[in-house]
């Protein structure tokens, strides 16, 4: 017998699984196949969408394919980390005397030999990879087996990325998972849905264009945190919706801790939406991330003590496309050197402005201007 697997996160199902895996069957004809969603990736932080979700959208996308097709739940008995060698030790077990055939993906093949017990791989699978664009087969000292034809340039991280910034499931998604995505608001669908219902459309409009611009910064400066950059840069104005006096008594009513509050409620209300827009991400949509949350409430005086996601947000803001005045290019043009120049470009656009039309300066942006120029100079 001719045993093929397949795993991976499916986080989510995309049209390069679905390729994959058909012509690895047509190729190989297998008696079955089975098909692992994973419960955590040795290569990933656990995915916040739960192991039946993700295996329910592997069904429903990849099933159709083949009647032999098993969805294996192997890793979520285990509730860990499986690694592949264990997974193909198991089909083995299963399936004694069978040949067994392990799918993977260019991008994949050319690390292998760094996996958990990659011998064991090679001594007791078929390696079998399907060629992807900006991916071509390496010089490996082990055999594979390549499929016929190319494979669509996609990730399931970039497709994520994709639906938080943009609020839209890209073509690249099969259209039974783009329509279980929509369905259940996932990967920010729920926040989209929230802002365009509650923000004006420019508003509205802003804040994915400021997600857009901090998911680029992030690739840049953080390249883990892109998701999560994406996540506070859509949250960021929230609080938009609000009056000052609405923000005021929010502030009050939910005992939020503000600097200055007293001086800015008088003076400046205005400048309490990004601690409104955190406390208001954490409650309706369960944000528990405190480096994320900061990075919303200090989007607007900024901090001298900022992390780097926080930077991004700060500068994003003030650099996303949307902006109009001449002055959004410079900030763009100052973070691609440094995010710190990005910051000073930034916090500059904002106290010339507070200057020239002579309205209150918070204490919070000489300070934070004082602390950049000593850092650069």
């Amino acid at each position: 017998m001719k045993i093929l697997i397949y795993g991976g996160s499916f986080d989510p199902v995309h049209k390069g699984h679905c390729a994959l895996l058909k012509a690895a069957i047509n190729q190989i004809k297998p008696d079955y196949t089975h098909i692992f969603t994973a419960w955590q990736s040795p290569f990933k932080q656990k995915s916040p969408v739960p192991f039946e979700t993700r295996q329910n959208m592997a069904r429903e996308a990849l099933g159709p394919i083949s009647p032999a097709i098993i969805f294996d739940d192997f890793e979520k008995r285990a509730r860990r980390v499986v690694y592949t060698w264990e997974t193909v030790k198991r089909a083995k077990e299963l399936y004694k005397g069978s040949k067994v055939y392990l799918l993977v993906g260019a991008d994949c093949l050319n690390d292998m030999h760094k996996w958990k017990n990659a011998p064991y791989l090679f001594q007791n699978a078929v390696i079998t990879a399907g060629a992807r664009k900006g991916f071509e087969f390496g010089t490996n000292d082990f055999d594979f087996t390549p499929l016929k034809g190319g494979f669509p340039l996609v990730s399931s991280t970039q497709l994520r990325l994709a639906i938080m910034c943009n609020g839209m499931v890209p073509t690249a998604v099969p259209a039974v998972t783009a329509a279980f995505i929509e369905k259940n608001l996932m990967y920010g669908l729920n926040m989209h849905k929230w802002l365009e219902a509650n923000l004006k459309p420019r508003r509205y409009l802003h804040t994915k264009m400021v997600a857009q611009t901090a998911a680029a910064l992030a690739h840049v400066y953080s390249r883990a945190d892109a998701e999560r950059a994406a996540t506070a840069a859509l949250l960021h104005d929230m609080a938009k919706c609000m009056g000052d006096n609405d923000l005021i008594e929010y502030c009050r009513e939910n005992g939020l801790k503000i600097k200055g509050f007293d001086e800015i409620r008088r003076r400046a209300p205005h400048l309490l939406h990004g601690a409104v827009s955190a406390d208001m991400a954490k409650k309706l949509f369960g944000i528990k991330d405190k480096d994320l949350l900061l990075a919303i409430s200090r989007h607007t005086l900024g901090a001298a003590d900022m992390s780097v996601l926080q930077k991004i947000i700060f500068t994003a803001d003030m650099a996303s496309k949307d902006r109009k005045y001449k002055e959004a290019r410079a900030v763009q043009a100052a973070a691609q050197k440094s995010l710190d120049e990005g910051m000073l470009a930034a916090m500059a656009v904002k106290l010339n402005f507070t200057i020239q039309t002579r309205k209150w300066l918070a204490p919070a942006g000489p300070e934070l201007w004082n602390k950049l120029i000593s850092k650069l100079n």
